[in-house]
């Protein structure tokens, strides 16, 4: 069977601050989808069978992930904008398509607090920066079609 495999090339990864208009994040390097993670909460009690504990499962958070991208004094700005003013921003990427989609690649959205970090840059290299986002909420997944 031939794979799905594909280069992360050509994915988009967009911002905007009302969930149905988005600008692409100028000069974006990589690819940051939220992992969920479940918190899980420890009942064990007299009557846990066997000795075994046991668990239930909680609130779920996606934690923090972090955007690499090239450094433009707009997008710093944008993001420098939306952190000052506790602006909670929705963030949009698309994957390139997968052989057997035609119209989308597989989508996910989410949304969080954005703090902008220059990278360290040596001598020669270009400067670079990371768009660090606090997620807050749900992560949704859209499989491409």
């Amino acid at each position: 069977m031939a794979t799905k495999q594909r280069i992360a090339y050509g994915a988009t990864i967009e911002w905007g601050t009302d969930g149905t208009t988005y600008a692409s994040i100028p000069e974006a390097e990589g690819l940051a989808v939220p992992e969920v993670q479940v918190e899980y909460i420890d009942v064990t009690n007299m009557d846990s069978a066997g000795g075994f504990r046991e668990f239930i499962a909680g609130l779920k958070d996606a934690g923090e992930i972090t955007i690499p991208c090239g450094y433009t004094s707009a997008a710093y700005a944008t993001a420098v904008g939306y952190q000052t003013n506790g602006t909670l921003v929705y963030f949009r990427t698309e994957l390139p398509l997968e052989t057997g989609q035609s119209t989308t690649g597989d989508i996910f959205v989410f949304t969080g607090y954005v703090t902008p970090r220059l990278q360290t840059n040596a001598v020669g290299e270009a400067i670079k920066m990371d768009l660090v986002i606090r997620t807050s909420g749900n992560v949704t997944f859209t499989a491409g079609s």
